[in-house]
């Protein structure tokens, strides 16, 4: 069964093996390595809620909030099993207007789709490649 947990101290060595993935930063706007160190004074300034994403009680990823800006990312032995839709659900169905960024040629882009995100116009681009907005209202 999937849940999310608050993330805590405990979870931030798992963060980074999924942050810090050649494959999971290719589709972060800031593809930085960061370190513990560098990652623990993060969250002890964290303002937003972030959270792990369980299966059966083991870790397979996180879903992270900015207010209304949110985003999702698997631990590569794990996706392409329904983890970030679940986990996406559980956050939308709390909130009325939801916002992310996408690579437009990320595969997550038909996801959000599916969860009824749609593309609001703004646009950049990162790294040679157009990241695009995407929004979400709960009618």
């Amino acid at each position: 069964m999937v849940k999310l947990i608050p993330l805590s101290k405990e979870h931030l060595s798992f963060l980074l093996e999924v942050r810090n993935h050649e494959t999971t930063k290719y589709n972060l706007e800031n593809n930085s390595v960061f370190n513990l160190e560098q990652c623990q004074k993060w969250f002890e300034t964290l303002k937003y809620s972030w959270y792990i994403i369980l299966n059966d009680d083991i870790p397979v990823g996180y879903i992270r909030t900015n207010g209304s800006e949110i985003g999702c990312d698997i631990h590569p032995n794990h996706r392409r099993n329904g983890y970030a839709k679940t986990a996406y659900n559980l956050i939308l169905k709390k909130m009325n207007f939801a916002s992310l960024w996408v690579f437009e040629d990320n595969f997550a882009k038909k996801l959000y789709q599916d969860l009824g995100f749609k593309t609001n116009g703004e646009e950049k681009i990162i790294r040679d490649r157009k990241y695009i907005k995407m929004i979400y209202i709960n009618e």
